[in-house]
């Protein structure tokens, strides 16, 4: 009976360059395009799979592999349901074919987090309720009428470019990973 890896002790070199440079080039294009080009995708997957086959400090192919399918299913449902794009998803998959799925699941739960922190603050920064927050506010301080009920429409929901979330999720994990290896 294999046991599943655990997260490596320390990414290869190759494998940890491959992962900030894909999330951070896909980061920059999300955040001014709120795209993520498949060009960039589909080189770093063959990086991914060439260093799980050519490498021996890299992980291995079962775990790149499985890596893969963890960002995949992770994201898909957001996908599906219209919360997220494909590129995002797409994004996580090949991330997850550099470092594995344990390390994946990290990524994909630190960028939740990173995610809620920064809608929670556009919520109250651009959104409609925030501006209904400050007109409350306003009333209140000068005793004025009340304020309207908030309406939450299509256009006032508070949006982001996961791609952004995904590359500081990933970094963070790989900061774990180098400052506390496994032994």
């Amino acid at each position: 009976m294999t046991e599943f890896s655990t997260i490596p002790a320390l990414l290869s070199l190759p494998s940890t360059v491959a992962v900030l440079t894909t999330a951070w080039l896909a980061a920059v294009s999300d955040w001014r395009y709120w795209r993520i080009p498949n060009q960039l995708l589909a080189a770093s997957m063959a990086a991914a799979l060439m260093l799980a086959m050519f490498t021996a400090d890299s992980i291995t192919l079962r775990d790149c592999l499985l890596g893969g399918v963890t960002g995949l299913l992770i994201l898909m449902p957001f996908y599906l349901m219209g919360g997220m794009g494909a590129g995002d998803v797409k994004l996580l998959a090949v991330l997850g074919l550099h470092m594995g799925w344990l390390a994946t699941l990290h990524v994909a739960l630190i960028s939740a987090l990173v995610g809620g922190v920064w809608a929670i603050a556009l919520l109250f920064t651009r959104s409609a309720y925030g501006e209904w927050m400050s007109v409350m506010a306003d009333s209140w301080m000068r005793s004025q009428r009340r304020a309207p009920a908030p309406v939450m429409t299509k256009e006032s929901r508070a949006t982001l470019p996961y791609g952004v979330v995904i590359a500081i999720g990933s970094t963070l994990v790989l900061v774990a990973i180098e400052m506390y290896p496994q032994r």
